[in-house]
């Protein structure tokens, strides 16, 4: 063989060698491309199956995949636990509610560190389950009629969860109820059972419209007697609540869970909010637009998924 071929064929396989062998063809290797230019962030957003996890981040991922932002859930035990994460720099982003956000920020280690992007995503609504023998229909009755010397013992979703900060948030506007309500640590898992068993008196949680808990508080019934177990009690909210201001709407507005035909059962209920450390946001003003325009977008099929009303957020409205 000629010294030509020689550099030929080295010539050949060094460019054999260095050919992208993982792409079968250019639309491959321009989705290879795509992919190792998409930016990734992790958003804190309570359980897996909740709307936080479950319905806003996929649905904002689909407006901001295309454009290489791709949101990854990252469970945390609830929006308390998210905040937290925010503040002390363990995650960039988190979908919470907006009271714990609001009461979380204002604290000294967290001031001016995590600001909301964009309007309220869906809103989250107080369900106060109690056992379905109660005389009262409204909780603030409940606590009124208690014994002298007896206290009403109430679950709330343990340590990091929103509920538990909603109930206490309700407690320091009604300081006459907050000597006789006992905060228990327990969450869904264990609190209708103890419920059942009355071992405690209510289970106070912050959900979604569609919660899981509406169809299980509703079809739970005596085996013996058919009747139902447990019921939802009144739980709106004051003027007092509902005048906190936060971010330029109200914090909290009054929820109608169930309507009848003359009367309606009524709840407290603050928005859904997208948080984001306020580095990254100066930092990533670029990743931070698609995600704005993203969730903006996605607006009226959060709603739709999560259950809400399309107006729901003209209760939030400020007059």
């Amino acid at each position: 063989m000629s010294p030509n071929h020689h550099i030929v064929a080295a010539v050949s396989v060094l460019l054999l060698a260095s050919a992208p062998v993982w792409a079968d063809s250019l639309s491959d290797r321009r989705a290879a491309k795509e992919r190792s230019e998409t930016v990734e962030v992790e958003v804190a957003c309570g359980k897996l199956d909740k709307e936080n996890c479950a319905v806003v981040v996929p649905e904002i991922n689909a407006k901001t995949v295309s454009q290489n932002v791709r949101l990854k859930p990252l469970e945390s035990k609830g929006s308390v636990e998210s905040v937290d994460g925010l503040c002390d720099g363990d995650v960039q982003m988190a979908v919470v509610q907006a009271d714990v956000l609001a009461i979380r920020s204002a604290k000294p280690d967290c001031a001016g560190k995590v600001v909301v992007l964009g309007r309220p995503l869906f809103p989250y609504e107080g369900f106060m389950v109690v056992r379905a023998d109660a005389r009262e229909g409204k909780f603030g009755d409940m606590v009124n009629h208690l014994a002298t010397g007896a206290v009403l013992r109430v679950a709330a979703g343990g340590s990091g969860s929103g509920g538990e900060l909603t109930l206490r948030n309700i407690l320091v506007k009604a300081p006459e109820w907050k000597q006789l309500v006992d905060i228990a640590p327990d969450g869904s898992d264990t609190a209708l059972n103890k419920l059942r068993d009355r071992q405690i008196d209510a289970f106070f949680v912050m959900d979604g419209p569609q919660s899981p808990l509406l169809q299980e508080v509703r079809e739970t019934v005596d085996p013996k007697t058919k009747q139902r177990i447990f019921k939802f009690v009144d739980m709106r909210p004051d003027d007092k609540l509902t005048a906190i201001a936060f971010n330029g709407r109200s914090l909290y507005a009054t929820a109608t869970l169930e309507a009848g035909w003359f009367s309606a059962l009524k709840s407290i209920a603050t928005p859904a909010v997208f948080a984001i450390r306020d580095d990254f946001y100066r930092n990533e003003p670029a990743v931070t637009a698609k995600i704005r325009q993203g969730a903006e977008d996605a607006l009226p099929a959060i709603a739709a998924r999560a259950g809400a009303r399309p107006d729901w957020a003209q209760d939030f409205e400020r007059h």
